[in-house]
C-alpha cells in the first residue's frame, strides 16, 4: 500500500512515570478550515491510489496554550465527512473537528461497498493532526455513528497512538468479528463475509487509558440493541454486554452493571458507568439516532471547555440561533446530523424546533 502524505513539523514522545504523552512542535504549521490534508492509499479497489477527502471547523479565536481537543467525526453509510459537521460544531463548540469521507460512503469492517485500509487512514490522520502547532496531541478525540461507529470501536481496539483519549461509538456496538473466544481481533488480511469472523484473525489487546462512551437504543431498527445479526453480514453482541468488554479492556475487574441503569435527569435513557465514569454506555429509545440527552452527555463526555447553558440548535456556536444554523440544518437534510428531536433523522420537525428557539441562546 502507498500512504501519500504531507511533510509537516514533528513532535516530541516524552514518557511520564508510566504514561506517555506528546509536546508539540512550536514551529509547526496551525490546523485551519482550509488545511488540506492529503492522505492517499492504495488497495484492491483504487490500485491508483485513492485520495480521503476531509471536512475541517477549527473555533474562532487564539487555541489555548496546550493547543485545541481535536474530534474526529466518522458518518453513517451512505454518508460523507461534510454532512457531519453541523451537528457538532455547536455540541463541541471548543473542538477542531474533522471529518472524513469513506470510499464508496462507507468504512470497511466486513460487507459494505468499501474495501479500503480505513484504520490505516485513521493512523495516519491522527499522526498529522499531532503535528499542527494549535492541536493538543494528547487530546485527540474519535467520534463515529453507525458505521463510523463501527470504525471507532475498529480504532479503539486497533491503534495503539496514546494521543486518542477518547471514543464515541454512536449506535453501533462491538461485533463478534472483534471480540469472540474471549478475546480481541483483528483483521489479518482482507475482510470478507465469506471468511470466519469476516477475516478478524490476529488477537490483540486494546491499549489502556482511553475514555469510552457507547450510545444505543433499544429501538434501534437498524442495529440490533439485543445482538445478532444486522447489516454488513455482521453479528452484533448485546449492547450492555458490549460495554462491559470494553470496561474490562480498560481494567474493569468485575461484572457486568445489572438492571436498569441510572436514570440521565428525567430522560428516558439510563447510563451503565463502570471505572469511575471512564466507560459509559447509554441505553436510550432514539431509534437509529441520538436525542437531546444523549447529544448533551456527549458534550460533557468530551469535555473540551468550560460550556454555556446548553442550546442544541445552535449548529455553529455563535451563541444564537438564526439563518445560519437553519442553512446547516438543512445541509443536514435526512442525516443524523441535524436530529434535534431524536428520530434518528433531520426532517421538518427539526426545523420546527430550530424556530422555537430563534433568537440569542440563554
Amino acid at each position: 500500500m502507498k500512504r501519500v502524505l504531507p511533510t509537516f513539523a514533528t513532535f516530541a514522545v516524552v514518557v511520564i512515570g508510566s504514561g506517555v504523552c506528546f509536546e508539540r512542535n512550536a514551529s509547526a504549521e496551525d490546523l485551519r478550515a482550509d488545511t488540506s490534508i492529503d492522505i492517499t492509499l492504495e488497495w484492491s479497489q483504487a490500485p491508483d491510489g485513492w485520495r480521503y477527502p476531509m471536512a475541517i471547523h477549527v473555533p474562532e479565536g487564539d487555541a489555548p496554550a496546550t493547543g485545541l481537543p481535536v474530534c474526529i467525526l466518522l458518518h453513517g453509510n451512505g454518508g460523507n465527512g461534510a454532512g457531519m459537521l453541523p451537528g457538532f460544531v455547536g455540541l463541541l463548540p471548543c473542538h477542531a473537528l474533522v471529518a472524513p469521507s469513506g470510499y464508496a460512503a462507507s468504512w470497511n469492517i466486513c460487507g459494505e461497498g468499501s474495501d479500503a485500509p480505513d484504520v490505516e487512514m485513521i493512523s495516519a490522520l491522527v499522526e498529522q493532526l499531532q503535528a499542527f502547532d494549535n492541536v493538543d496531541p494528547n487530546r485527540i478525540r474519535i467520534l463515529g455513528v453507525s458505521n463510523g461507529s463501527a470504525l471507532a470501536n475498529r480504532v479503539l481496539i486497533e491503534n495503539d497512538n496514546p494521543g486518542i483519549d477518547r471514543i464515541a461509538a454512536i449506535v453501533s456496538q462491538l461485533v463478534t468479528a472483534q471480540h469472540h473466544e474471549g478475546d480481541f481481533f483483528r483483521p489479518g488480511g482482507p475482510t470478507t463475509r465469506a471468511a470466519s469472523f469476516c477475516g478478524y484473525d490476529v488477537q490483540t489487546e486494546p491499549i489502556t487509558g482511553r475514555k469510552y462512551l457507547g450510545i444505543c437504543n433499544e429501538n434501534d431498527s437498524v442495529i440490533p440493541y439485543s445482538g445478532g445479526p444486522g447489516p454488513g453480514g455482521l453479528v452484533f453482541i448485546e449492547a450492555r454486554e458490549s460495554a462491559w468488554l470494553v470496561a474490562r479492556s480498560q481494567g474493569h475487574e468485575g461484572g457486568p452493571i445489572p438492571g436498569a441503569g441510572e436514570r440521565v435527569g428525567r430522560s428516558n435513557v439510563f447510563a451503565y458507568e463502570y471505572l469511575d465514569g471512564r466507560v459509559v454506555h447509554l441505553r436510550g429509545d432514539a431509534g437509529h439516532g441520538m436525542n437531546g440527552t444523549q447529544r448533551q452527555f456527549i458534550r460533557t463526555f468530551f469535555d473540551g471547555c468550560a460550556l454555556p447553558p446548553p442550546c442544541p440548535a445552535d449548529f455553529n456556536g455563535d451563541g444564537q440561533v438564526n439563518g445560519a444554523d437553519l442553512g446547516l440544518l438543512a445541509a443536514a437534510w435526512k442525516t443524523p446530523a441535524g436530529d434535534l428531536d431524536g428520530d434518528g433523522t433531520t426532517g421538518g420537525s427539526d426545523v420546527g424546533l430550530l424556530l422555537a428557539a430563534w433568537g440569542k441562546c440563554p
